[in-house]
């Protein structure tokens, strides 16, 4: 269970919750999309607990997946071409001929031809 099942089994909506915790919307958005997690102060987080009906393990269990999904779903930009689509220099023009591409770590420097 991540955060947002949490929220929507206790028959609320991220409104709901933002209102009743007095906290932004965003951060309701932002705790279920995995990219922070919850801090609040004690008081408010008895409060969670008694809004989302939940013990404090299924809290921080539910925050805990709502983290890990958001890691396996975003690892990094994916490249915009696929090495293999990527232009050959058989048919660039003068000035792209002049780049050395880096083809390997030991051969890390790149030069220009004038």
């Amino acid at each position: 269970m991540d955060m947002q099942v949490l929220r929507e089994r206790a028959g609320l909506s991220r409104a709901e919750v933002a209102f009743r915790l007095a906290i932004s919307e965003t951060s309701v958005r932002n705790w279920e999309a995995g990219r922070t997690e919850p801090t609040m102060t004690p008081k408010k987080y008895w409060d969670a607990l008694r809004l989302f009906k939940c013990t404090p393990e299924e809290l921080a269990e539910a925050s805990e997946k709502s983290i890990n999904q958001r890691h396996k779903r975003k690892p990094g930009r994916p490249r915009r071409f696929p090495v293999s689509q990527l232009p050959t220099t058989s048919g660039a023009s003068e000035s792209e001929k002049s780049v050395t591409q880096v083809t390997s770590v030991e051969d890390s420097t790149v030069s220009f031809n004038h």
